[in-house]
């Protein structure tokens, strides 16, 4: 019996799972190890909060790219309110993801079993043409191939801000039991302005509290809202042509947009048309450049991409506009230089982005809100420390996630194949920038689990 091991069980170790389930070879076995019990949840889809909406309406939200309205069947099955353009609670897509895990257990072939594993894995090494992997509860388990599902790792500390500040500081701003504050009025730094933030300022405020929130960050953006509908009219094709044709280099591509926002004002359309119009070439364009380029993109254009691209649900931004004009949430743009200790709480000496001066703020509790690392070089991470003191896996060079040859397969530290092992997630990023989100990692997930089905078929190997 082949075995098919994946590392992780949020969205795209869930789905290729799935995926693999419904194209899967004869006799075959797949484990899926998480390291907590919440399977095909994650911690995008693990949030109980209301508040806490999809960022992408459900009609774009399907697992399978095949059947595109497979998650709109799902909701509107619990509410025939829903419609395609709604923005849906994470929790929903969570019991999606748990839903399609099952039906595709269900369906599968009856010599085929999937094993759910709640453990961690402390190591993974090669054993004749597959690997050995060991779990932190004692059980080994030998694969055939394996694929790495993890996905976003927490965010690395700020320079000043550490375990010696004890509980006023919260490294990991998706921690729910640290969350909770026994006093409602107290002032609250969070550390970043974007969609971490704002959703750990909406969680506060859901959770009844009344002080004040502060939000830092160096340029001082704030998270951008979906319209409630798309706009009716046509994109052309002009844009990606346009882009595709032009020099590789950031100033050119910047260029090249910025001509084609002024030209799309007086058709009807806004930046977000222009945005959707060339998200089917972002990866081309992000391989199209030299690190050199690439380097200049993540100093000067990404947090402006990030909030551009990334928006957030307009019921979300709603309720953090209405906090921010009623000033219980204030942004404020600069660099935190002094982080002072005191009995109840910190003060945090920052920089203006507008002046010299420093200014200071006494607060209880600061989270950070940073964002996910991504740069598995500093990641502390059983797993990852064993992979990479290994040399099994090649961390990219700008902190982006991980090297990967063709079909994503795994580059070890001399960039050579690791013919049984995989990644599947956002470390994509590091080659294809646009790897993300749902749209894409479906299209992954299915490439992946398709590619895998053959190569354990013996049928096809003769």
């Amino acid at each position: 019996m082949k075995t098919l091991v994946i590392i992780g069980a949020g969205f795209s170790g869930a789905v290729t799972a799935a995926q693999f389930l419904r194209h899967s070879p004869p006799d075959t076995r797949v484990v899926l190890i998480n390291r907590s019990g919440a399977m095909a949840r994650g911690l995008a889809y693990g949030t109980n909060s209301s508040l806490h909406l999809l960022n992408v309406p459900a009609g774009n939200m399907s697992a399978y790219v095949d059947d595109p309205d497979h998650f709109l069947r799902f909701c509107q099955a619990q509410d025939s309110a829903f419609v395609a353009s709604s923005f849906v609670p994470r929790k929903i897509y969570g019991d999606y993801l748990a839903c399609v895990l099952d039906e595709a257990e269900e369906l599968a072939r009856a010599d085929v079993k999937l094993e759910r594993v709640i453990s961690e894995v402390n190591s993974l090494r090669p054993e004749g043409a597959g690997a050995v992997l060991e779990l932190s509860n004692g059980q080994q388990i030998r694969a055939d191939q394996v694929v790495l599902a993890f996905g976003n790792f927490s965010p690395l500390d700020p320079p000043g801000f550490g375990p010696s500040l004890g509980d006023r500081y919260q490294s990991d701003p998706w921690s729910v039991e640290d969350m909770r504050t026994t006093d409602q009025e107290s002032p609250i730094l969070l550390i970043g302005a974007g969609l971490t933030a704002l959703d750990v300022s909406l969680g506060l405020l859901q959770q009844g509290h009344r002080g004040p929130i502060y939000m830092i960050s160096r340029r001082g953006l704030r998270p951008l809202p979906h319209r409630p509908q798309r706009s009716p009219h046509e994109i052309s094709a002009m844009i990606a042509k346009r882009l595709l044709e032009s020099a590789p280099s950031v100033r050119r591509y910047m260029r090249v947009m910025r001509d084609e926002i002024n030209l799309s004002k007086s058709q009807g359309l806004d930046w977000r048309d222009l945005l959707a119009a060339m998200r089917s070439i972002t990866s081309t364009l992000w391989t199209r450049l030299p690190d050199v380029e690439r380097r200049r993109f993540l100093r000067h254009v990404q947090p402006y991409w990030d909030i551009h691209r990334h928006r957030v649900a307009p019921a979300a931004y709603l309720g953090f506009e209405a906090a921010l004009n009623a000033s219980q949430v204030r942004l404020m743009a600069g660099r935190i230089k002094t982080v002072t200790p005191k009995a109840t709480g910190l003060t945090i000496g920052f920089e203006s982005r507008e002046g010299q001066q420093l200014s200071y703020i006494d607060v209880t509790r600061v989270i950070n809100c940073t964002g996910p690392s991504t740069n598995l070089a500093r990641v502390n991470d059983k797993l990852i420390e064993q992979l990479r003191d290994s040399g099994l896996i090649l961390p990219d060079a700008l902190g982006l996630g991980l090297k990967l040859s063709e079909r994503f397969v795994v580059k070890d530290i001399n960039s050579h194949a690791v013919p049984w092992l995989n990644y599947i997630g956002p470390m994509l990023k590091a080659d294809l920038w646009e790897a993300t989100a749902v749209p894409e990692l479906r299209q992954f997930a299915k490439a992946l689990a398709l590619r895998l089905a053959e190569l354990m078929n013996p049928s096809s190997h003769p």
